[in-house]
């Protein structure tokens, strides 16, 4: 059951990958980026030099969504590993089949 809740965690890490979107934001105000996915580097010193405030806020909204993004990879990563260790200990999955 862990197992199937680490695949669970890993979609909703993918959500947050696939909602943000700095590079369509700032390319469709005109500011050219090469990488399609823009580090927290990149979109803060960008973001120093944008005065539209509300392309700030949605490019804040787009760093959460990156902090998110990991936060869930990484509880995916834990949630598996402890699946793993905890079917090793008990083995009810297999034991299913």
């Amino acid at each position: 059951m862990i197992l199937i809740a680490s695949i669970f965690v890993f979609c909703i890490a993918a959500i947050f990958r696939l909602l943000d979107n700095s590079a369509s934001l700032l390319i469709g105000h005109g500011i050219s980026v090469s990488p399609f996915y823009l580090s927290r580097e990149e979109i803060k010193m960008q973001m120093g030099n944008i005065t539209d405030t509300k392309l700030l806020q949605r490019l804040r909204i787009t760093l959460l969504f990156q902090k998110l993004h990991k936060l869930f990879l990484y509880l995916a990563i834990l949630t598996f590993i402890s699946g793993i260790v905890y079917e090793v200990m008990n083995p009810t999955l297999i034991l299913l089949f």
